[in-house]
């Protein structure tokens, strides 16, 4: 059964989700929110408002990323040792593995930490804070678990395909945009890009269960009114919520703490002026979202995800020069699935893997110049 905002109701009474009195009575709002996946709003006021997912196509790979996600949901809400997940996600009601669809908690009205910051202009230490703790958090639980035995089938322990995009055969260059090809030309010929890139393929760890994929999109703000109607973004009560756990897997938790710092990195590199052949230190001070006015959500990030882990000094040195590297191979990740319908890759891009670069080549520097750590 392919799900339509037509066969939706008649689904989820289906599903044991819905009672005929509410759709009888008009209860009962279907938003289609299609993207990668078929994706609906199913909104309610006198009942849970639900988000309901289904592969937009049968492919194999859109077939297990919906497999991983529903894995991490099911398991948080079924499985004592995924129970540390449930604070971060949507609240799971159902799956559907024969249709392979997912019914997960309407969050509400709120938005992406991507446009909740370019909303305020700002870059409140609380997010800093926040971030810090939900990963901190669920890292700490997980990893204790996992070296006390929790296992699950379902996840299959994969390395990013990130590191290892240079063995990436030419032969499949004809079915890569133009962009991406050029984006995969550039890691192959520059020599530290494939070294880096091996190295960390080669000490990939499997010490907790990740997200795989965090990012300002796969975050959810709500901002909670002030008691008076107010919201007011660093100054009023805000949560965010992990969506989006398609590339889930145990996995190396320095993957996941590298993503945030390049969250904020590369938000700041495609804020800068898309100029080609203007000096770099030109391009550095006419950002509109400086690196300067991020560093102390980056250092409360860090040194709450330190404490919350509970890690001591030289475990956190450690950490932090894996995560930084990691974050660095994620930006190329990030220039690559901003150039996958693109005819020619941008300047932003472009910045963005110089700086990869740089920081692969000197992660240490990149931790006090870039990050102020």
């Amino acid at each position: 059964m392919i799900i339509t905002k037509e066969t939706i109701a008649h689904y989820l009474l289906g599903r044991g989700l819905l009672t005929f009195d509410s759709v009888v009575d008009g209860d009962l709002l279907v938003v289609e929110a299609t993207s990668r996946n078929r994706n609906f709003k199913v909104i309610r006021t006198a009942g849970p408002g639900y988000f309901v997912k289904q592969v937009k196509t049968f492919e194999p790979q859109a077939v297990e990323t919906m497999r991983y996600e529903t894995a991490c949901y099911w398991l948080s809400h079924n499985d004592p040792d995924f129970e540390p997940l449930r604070a971060l996600m949507p609240k799971f009601y159902d799956s559907d593995p024969a249709r392979h669809a997912l019914v997960i908690e309407l969050l509400p009205e709120g938005g992406s930490l991507s446009e909740y910051h370019r909303q305020l202009g700002s870059f409140p230490v609380e997010v800093g804070v926040q971030l810090g703790r939900i990963l901190g958090t669920y890292q700490r639980e997980m990893g204790r678990r996992l070296r006390e035995g929790a296992k699950s089938s379902a996840f299959a322990r994969r390395v990013p395909w990130i590191l290892s995009l240079h063995q990436t055969n030419q032969s499949i260059f004809g079915q890569l945009s133009a962009a991406n090809t050029q984006v995969l030309n550039i890691v192959q010929s520059y020599p530290d890009f494939p070294q880096t890139l091996d190295r960390m393929s080669a000490g990939w760890r499997s010490d907790s269960l990740i997200h795989g994929d965090i990012k300002w999109d796969n975050l959810h703000v709500t901002v909670e009114n002030d008691g008076e109607g107010n919201a007011e973004g660093a100054d009023a009560g805000m949560s965010l919520r992990l969506i989006d756990w398609e590339l889930a897997d145990f996995g190396d938790a320095c993957w996941d703490a590298g993503a945030v710092f390049q969250s904020y990195l590369s938000f700041w590199v495609f804020s800068m002026p898309a100029v080609a052949g203007v000096p770099a230190e030109q391009l550095v001070g006419a950002a509109q979202f400086p690196v300067e006015k991020m560093q102390p959500a980056i250092r409360a990030f860090w040194k709450t995800y330190v404490e919350t882990r509970g890690l001591d000094s030289e475990e956190a040195r450690e950490a932090l020069e894996r995560s930084v590297s990691y974050g660095a191979a994620r930006m190329i990740q990030t220039a690559y699935e901003y150039m996958f319908h693109a005819p020619q890759i941008t300047t932003s891009a472009l910045y963005l893997l110089q700086l990869s670069l740089n920081i692969l080549k000197s992660p240490r520097e990149a931790v006090a110049s870039l990050l102020a750590l």
